[in-house]
């Protein structure tokens, strides 16, 4: 979350985004804040899509197995 908020170009939403997520209840009240900007909600659905993806490739390039090209 807090490299997602690096990204936000809007200061007072950045702001609004670490406020949210200090203390318990951090994941719900991030949820809460986005969902008020749609496009930034889409935007970090689509962030936190890569960083899984990324953790994904790296396990298994980790554990020896590698990307094979289609014909």
């Amino acid at each position: 979350m807090e490299l997602f908020i690096a990204t936000v170009g809007d200061a007072d939403f950045a702001d609004r985004l670490e406020i949210a997520i200090a203390g318990r209840g951090t994941f719900r009240r991030f949820k809460d804040v986005l969902a008020r900007r749609e496009d930034e909600l889409r935007r970090f659905r689509l962030f936190a899509e890569e960083r899984h993806r990324g953790r994904a490739r790296a396990w298994l390039a980790g554990n020896g197995y590698r990307p094979v090209a289609r014909p």
